[in-house]
């Protein structure tokens, strides 16, 4: 069966491309597939599997055996242990970079003696997550009575970011640029002429970002932000709503903060 155009279609007179073009354009979107820091963390991770496969005279291609003997290397290493949560990491930065060259890498990752040598590790080795206090509302006081009077530019910016972050629950990568250049990303930068103001605010559009899937981060403006809105009797799925969190997200957020599950209880 050979599929034909349906009567009255409209299409716009494309131009054909080239092959080479073909994978040209198609080399460019895959490379965008991923944040550039991620790319730089998956290439990390890369090389530490390829020098740990080399020390050890084994193949680059994964296997059950290998992936498990990558983990208790690094997990318990004499010169320098990782945490296993990070191993965690490692291995998905590995799948990343090794699944146009192995089809089966993610299958292997998630092999069961994969995963009981990761739990076992977590067992063994995890430390303990030290997070920072959430910010609270009497903190931002004291911050403000701090820097109201002041006439330099970066402190009266500081003081900006940080009441907005609390209010606004943004994460840090919505208010500032990284640190390394080749990180920043021009479409991620909150444009000054998006800023609207309002009779008792402002409010400005937030560009594309990276996703923090599983909120993973320490980050206490975000955290008090969340904790200071159920301490005043904001609903659940607004508060979701406005940090932008998705469901299943959010509910891992809350059961690893206890200070905003304690805000909640006591509604």
């Amino acid at each position: 069966m050979n599929p034909t155009l349906s009567e009255g279609s409209r299409q716009p007179p494309r131009k054909p491309w080239s092959l080479e073009r073909l994978k040209f354009e198609r080399s460019i979107a895959v490379g965008a597939a991923i944040d550039t820091s991620t790319h730089s963390s998956y290439t990390s991770a890369l090389n530490s599997y390829v020098y740990f496969c080399d020390v050890h005279k084994f193949p680059y291609k994964p296997t059950p055996d290998i992936f498990s003997f990558y983990i208790v290397w690094l997990c318990n290493n004499d010169v320098h242990r990782v945490d296993p949560k990070s191993v965690e990491k490692y291995l998905s930065g590995i799948c990343n970079q090794l699944e146009d060259f192995y089809d089966d890498v993610r299958a292997i990752r998630n092999h069961r003696l994969v995963r009981k040598t990761l739990r076992g590790c977590r067992r063994l080795y995890s430390k303990a997550t030290k997070r920072k206090s959430p910010l609270s509302i009497s903190d931002l006081a004291l911050a403000v009575e701090h820097y109201r009077h002041r006439r330099n530019h970066d402190d009266l910016l500081f003081l900006a970011l940080l009441l907005t972050g609390w209010f606004g629950l943004l994460r840090l990568a919505e208010l500032c640029l990284p640190d390394v250049r080749k990180h920043q990303n021009l479409r991620k930068r909150t444009r000054r002429d998006s800023v609207k103001w309002y009779l008792q605010g402002y409010g400005f559009d937030l560009p594309q970002h990276k996703a923090d899937p599983f909120f993973e981060g320490n980050k206490s403006i975000r955290s008090g932000g969340a904790t200071g809105l159920a301490e005043i009797g904001v609903p659940l799925h607004l508060i979701r709503a406005t940090g932008r969190w998705a469901s299943e997200t959010f509910h891992i957020y809350i059961r690893k903060n206890p200070t905003f599950l304690t805000a909640l209880l006591l509604q």
